[in-house]
């Protein structure tokens, strides 16, 4: 009996480690159709500024998983909308008072694969201000930056409950 205990425990330790052990890295932020042809009208730099924030909000959130050689997310800013005008719509054709307000908001999606290219997971999450009134005070991409914290939160969650079962 003590011969196959040890048997057992010295196959389990050379096993492979599960997916749950793996680190995380934050691949590359890609931009959907309809957000590239909304960069047109608030300005091409924006979209590094969101992928600026998007990233941050995952290496805050993903902080304790972070790592090479492991898993790797791979996101895409499908589409977002901002809360006032930014620089290229104050300039533009139909020109913007800084003060306008209007719903803002993303759309999001993201893909965990492991390390030998493997889809693991898929995530999505979309998420506007239900009112005008909810805007008052804001930021240009304050909603989408909520949307991006929500959304890195969701993943955290998950490779939390991946870590907790072992799979």
């Amino acid at each position: 009996m003590l011969r196959t205990m040890t048997a057992i425990l010295a196959l389990g330790a050379l096993s492979t480690p599960s997916l749950a052990d793996e680190p995380v890295a934050i691949g590359e932020i890609a931009y959907g159709p309809e957000l590239v042809e909304h960069a047109e009208d608030f300005g091409e730099r924006e979209l590094d500024r969101l992928a600026g924030y998007l990233r941050t909000a995952l290496e805050r959130e993903l902080a304790a998983d972070l790592g090479e050689g492991g898993m790797v997310l791979h996101t895409t800013i499908l589409d977002a909308q901002p809360n006032r005008p930014t620089m290229a719509q104050m300039g533009g054709t139909r020109p913007l008072h800084h003060s306008s307000i209007s719903i803002g908001g993303a759309d999001l999606e993201a893909r965990l694969v492991s390390a030998d290219g493997q889809l693991v997971e898929t995530f999505s999450y979309g998420w506007r201000s239900m009112s005008i009134q909810d805007v008052v005070g804001h930021a240009q991409w304050t909603d989408a930056r909520r949307t991006f914290r929500r959304f890195a939160d969701q993943i955290s969650d998950s490779l939390d409950e991946r870590a907790e079962s072992g799979s």
